[in-house]
């Protein structure tokens, strides 16, 4: 055993944590968007916030022992670099779009009891958080794939490209269809 194959390792478990994090992340907004009380956006939020901080270590694994990887390893090469890029546009995505929506919501439980009130349902259901989530996972399959695959630097931008447009084209039809079940279409009678 070598130090590449620890880094290499760590590397994996970084990619690993950070796919869980995803995936928490999407389960608890989902329950956010489900809830009916306060309190129950309340519990989520808590669990929210540890699943914000194991998603921030583990993206701090992966680009601890990515850069020592390349260093040691690989160089600067397409792939490599598409893959920085395209973590720096998944923090992007998260501190533009799901983290001004998650403190709004931060914001509004002090004073919610009882069932939602109408503005925190509607911070709650922000077709942006959805957008953000499933870019975000649709961008990371992306980067996995050039770790696999390790195209030059067209099919690395290519590859990211679909996959974000990928996550944004999925993300749409369910704010779509959650949009019109919330307000029921008139019929109107001639």
């Amino acid at each position: 055993m070598n130090y590449y194959s620890i880094a290499l390792f760590l590397h994996v478990v970084g990619a690993l944590g950070f796919f869980i994090a995803l995936g928490l992340e999407w389960t608890r907004l989902r329950q956010i968007r489900s809830a009916t009380t306060s309190e129950q956006v309340r519990e989520s939020m808590l669990i929210y916030k540890s699943v914000r901080r194991f998603g921030m270590a583990s993206m701090l694994t992966i680009l601890i022992f990515g850069f020592y990887l390349s260093a040691v390893a690989w160089g600067s090469v397409a792939w490599i670099n598409v893959a920085l890029g395209s973590l720096v546009l998944i923090i992007a995505l998260t501190v533009v779009l799901t983290r001004p929506r998650i403190t709004a919501m931060e914001r509004a439980l002090p004073t919610e009891k009882g069932p939602l009130s109408p503005t925190l349902r509607q911070l709650a259901n922000h077709p942006l958080l959805w957008v953000s989530i499933q870019t975000r996972a649709a961008i990371a399959l992306g980067i996995v794939f050039l770790m696999t695959v390790k195209p030059g630097l067209g099919g690395s931008l290519l590859t990211i490209g679909i996959a974000a447009v990928v996550g944004l084209a999925l993300s749409l039809p369910m704010h779509h269809g959650e949009r019109s079940q919330e307000r029921p279409t008139e019929v109107h009678i001639k």
